[in-house]
Parts: C-alpha cells; structure tokens; sequence
C-alpha cells in the first residue's frame, strides 16, 4: 500500500508531539495549582499574597502559551480552576470586585467553577472576621458571597460543558451554614 507508512510515521511523529505537550501541561498544571493555595494561604494568614499572586499570573501564562491545545488536558483545567478561585478571592480582597474571564485570561468554564469554589474560601473570610468580633467585615464579605451565589444559582449548564449544578449544591450548603454563623452572632450582640 503506496504512502500507508508514511501515514504511520507521520501519525506517531504527531501522537508523540502531543504526549509531550501533555507532559509539559502536567509540570505546569502542578506549579500553577502549588501558587494558587500559596496565594490563598497567605490571603487567609493575612500576609503579602501580591508575590505568590504575581507568580501564579506567570505560571498560568507559561502553561497556555499561544496556539497550544494544553487547555483542553484534563490536568490543565483542574489548574485553571484553581488559578482563577486565587484571581477571584484576591481581587475581591485588594480590591472589592470579581474580576471576568477575560481579565484573568481563562476560559469561561474554569472560571465559573473557581468563581463557585471562591464561595468556600469566603466563608472562612466571614467566619474569622465573626471570630475577631468583626461584624461590619463579616457582613461586607458575607455580602459578597450571596451576589456570587445568586450569579451561581441561576446558571444552567449541562454537565459535559461545566460541571456547574455539583457546585451549586456545595455553594447552596456553604451559604446556609454561613447564614446560621451570620444569625447566630448577630443574636449574640442583642
């Protein structure tokens, strides 16, 4: 058969090209998901979180360099998800807001989903500020967190796109517990 092993050797040369890329996007999903709870970590001790942040926005550039396909490996939204809860929850600390998508230069559905996870991180925001008697915080942040959830809560996306409605029940129960913690001080104060 004229040309068949050309079409092999060609077919490996393009497999192996990808399995490489693959490997790469493993490496840098890896550094980019260690920066992101470095961030995080250091938002919640209430450090410098400017530093880790700064180098997570590298690692997240180093990983989707233009025209690669590295955004669609599994290991690669993962860390883009978890990249964009650290954007989130640092945006909203320096700065009061949620930024979009495209500020923060991922697609929309990991996005959405760190946008959901940056729920969880909040609560623990809302419950040391209860803890240090800081109502007027807590109430800022819990604010926050119930614009986020409404925004959240009224998506509907099928599964095989984002997996959204798992993370609309994890926000749902983050958000009654949270509003339990919220009540119960407030009645603590009366």
């Amino acid at each position: 058969m004229q040309g068949f092993s050309e079409s092999i050797r060609s077919a490996a040369e393009e497999l192996e090209g990808i399995e490489n890329e693959r490997e790469t996007a493993i490496a840098g999903s890896r550094r980019v998901i260690r920066l992101s709870k470095r961030t995080i970590h250091a938002i919640h001790v209430g450090e410098d979180f400017s530093g880790p942040a700064s180098e997570m926005r590298e690692a997240v550039t180093d990983l989707l360099p233009a025209g690669s396909r590295r955004v669609d490996f599994g290991p690669v939204q993962d860390a883009l998800m978890e990249y964009s809860e650290a954007a989130i929850l640092a945006s909203i600390v320096a700065e009061g807001r949620v930024p979009s998508f495209s500020e923060i230069g991922v697609p929309a559905g990991p996005w959405v989903l760190g946008l959901a996870d940056s729920v969880g991180e909040l609560r623990r925001i809302v419950t040391t500020r209860l803890m240090d008697g800081d109502m007027d915080g807590a109430r800022r942040f819990f604010g926050i967190m119930e614009e986020i959830s409404g925004e959240i809560m009224m998506l509907d996306v099928p599964d095989a796109v984002a997996p959204v409605r798992r993370k609309q029940d994890i926000v749902r129960g983050i958000m009654d517990r949270t509003r339990s913690d919220m009540t119960t001080a407030s009645m603590m104060r009366i």
